[in-house]
């Protein structure tokens, strides 16, 4: 534990570091401009605006994406090739289904194509009242199919699939998924078994950009951050959070002990870890095990996904609120009030409070003629330091993103994809902040989410 404090405290007084730089960077860039832009403007109201913008919009968001960054790169050197497995324990794969006849069949034939003994693997699909065909093009392929004769939703079908399963690992799959190469399901059982006392493992969960786009790659960039550097982070110091149910490694005896699937949150992937946790077991993630799964194709259904996935985030934070700085649950029980609160929540809040609270000010300055802090400049230089500030200060977010996707991808695709980066942070991450705002005002009004 205390060789884990000095590598955290030393990737944060790098990460202040880089954090630092890019103000005296963004500080000197912006006057630069300005003095060519606007004529005699005197240099101290301009550094002091963009001194309070970039505290406020964006200098935490840096400093806790590069400290993720360093021990991203650490990690990632530091990956060995994967062993031949010790032995092929019976795997069931369970897979909810509610009118997927689109996707099924890439699924299970992506299921087919892995590398795993055949006779060592079983598949059950739950068809959850579906009137496309989805069950009869299951069928034909030889998988097991339960049917639901009416919707009961997805943790009632994972329930049912869990009790028919017969496996001694059961991984949980959505239907709209497909595995991304023919090793995964391997790396992922032998992950669950790679150290004691694992009761969970997941892999990666990458995007299928089918459209192109800008809302499809805004999400194959968050999904790159979520899971191929910090859930690889934190599966590497052990405090891995949220194991995501679209694919997701569970010793049998661990999920088949409980009496129900969780049904009373909108998290149950989050509930599961929590739940896994506290039997005292820990878990694993595997950066070698990965899927596809679908994006959210409009902005409204972007919106409306990432709010029920905040606002199940809080449900369960509730319903275990006992674990949150306990000892008796150690780094986990420290870092689910760290990461999950002061980071998921609350500096969205400080994020979203910058960006929208200084346009109030220039507003203010400029049509009732108030002075607010020591911001003494007209509204069209206030407007240009503000956009510059807020497309600037990311700079060291887009090159470590555009590093990480040349990593896990290859350099030809980040080149790709580095105007999107760029746009990503002034435009898109803002965007998930003021989701997760939303979704704590609506659970602290207890206002009813539902699916």
């Amino acid at each position: 534990m205390r060789r884990k404090l000095v590598s955290y405290f030393s990737a944060l007084v790098v990460a202040s570091y880089i954090v630092y730089i890019d103000y005296l960077f963004v500080q000197e860039a912006v006057w630069k401009v300005i003095s060519l832009l606007f004529q005699g403007v005197p240099r101290y109201p301009v550094y002091a605006f963009v001194r309070y913008l970039f505290y406020l919009t964006g200098a935490f968001v840096i400093l806790i994406y590069a400290a993720y960054f360093i021990f991203y790169l650490h990690f990632r050197e530091n990956e060995g090739s994967k062993p031949n497995p010790r032995f092929f324990p019976k795997v069931s794969l369970v897979i909810p289904a509610h009118n997927e006849a689109m996707n099924i069949e890439r699924l299970i034939e992506s299921i087919q194509y892995q590398d795993y003994p055949f006779e060592c693997y079983e598949v059950i699909l739950v068809d959850d009242g579906s009137v496309d065909g989805t069950p009869e093009i299951a069928e034909r392929y030889g998988i097991r199919v339960i049917r639901h004769e009416r919707n009961m939703g997805k943790a009632k079908a994972l329930e049912t699939g869990i009790k028919a399963a017969k496996g001694d690992v059961i991984i949980t799959l959505d239907a709209d998924s497909y595995f991304a190469d023919g090793s995964s399901l391997r790396n992922i059982v032998e992950n669950l078994f790679s150290r004691p006392f694992v009761g969970v493992s997941t892999g990666a969960i990458r995007i299928d950009v089918r459209s192109g786009k800008l809302i499809e790659k805004f999400q194959v960039i968050e999904y790159l951050h979520s899971f191929e550097v910090g859930r690889r982070v934190q599966g590497y110091l052990d405090w891995l959070l949220v194991v995501p149910g679209a694919f997701s490694a569970f010793k049998g005896y661990l999920i088949k002990s409980l009496p129900a699937i969780p049904r009373d949150t909108l998290a149950e992937d989050f509930e599961l870890a929590m739940i896994t946790y506290r039997a005292g077991l820990t878990s694993n993630f595997e950066p070698k095990a990965a899927v596809y799964t679908e994006p959210a194709t409009s902005w409204r259904e972007l919106y409306r996904q990432r709010i029920r996935w905040y606002y199940g985030g809080l449900q369960v934070m509730a319903k275990y609120h006992d674990m949150i700085m306990n000892r008796k649950y150690g780094e986990k029980g420290l870092f689910l009030f760290f990461h999950m609160i002061l980071l998921e929540y609350i500096l969205p809040v400080l994020q979203v409070f910058g960006i929208v609270a200084f346009p109030l000010i220039m507003l203010v300055h400029n049509f009732l003629g108030l002075e607010i802090l020591d911001i003494t400049l007209p509204f069209p230089l206030m407007m240009a330091v503000f956009l510059l500030v807020l497309f600037l200060q990311y700079l060291p977010g887009v090159l470590m993103s555009g590093i990480a996707m040349a990593i896990e991808r290859n350099p030809r695709t980040a080149l790709g994809y580095l105007p999107v980066i760029f746009l990503y942070y002034p435009i898109y991450n803002p965007l998930l902040s003021l989701a997760k705002i939303d979704a704590m005002l609506r659970f602290l009004r207890g206002v009813v989410q539902s699916w």
